[in-house]
């Protein structure tokens, strides 16, 4: 084997998985866990937070809104 010793196969898995998550921040702008671009997207929408930057994607929760508006609800998961 020659050349890099980083395996490609590894390093573009994890580039790809990364891309599909959003940077979350809470009111104050400290970090919380990601979540899904179609999340996002849906708080997005409801005017549930702000965007903070594109690249990376990270949205900054809204101060005015609760934290139970945030939580899944029963209606999330009915088909």
């Amino acid at each position: 084997m020659t050349g890099s010793t980083i395996d490609t196969e590894t390093a573009a898995g994890n580039r790809r998985l990364a891309s599909r998550t959003v940077r979350v921040q809470d009111a104050n702008g400290q970090p919380i866990n990601p979540c899904h671009p179609a999340r996002a997207r849906q708080l997005k929408r409801n005017h549930r937070v702000s965007l903070v930057c594109r690249h990376p994607f990270t949205i900054r929760l809204d101060p005015e809104c609760p934290v139970e508006v945030l939580l899944f609800s029963e209606e999330d998961f009915l088909l």
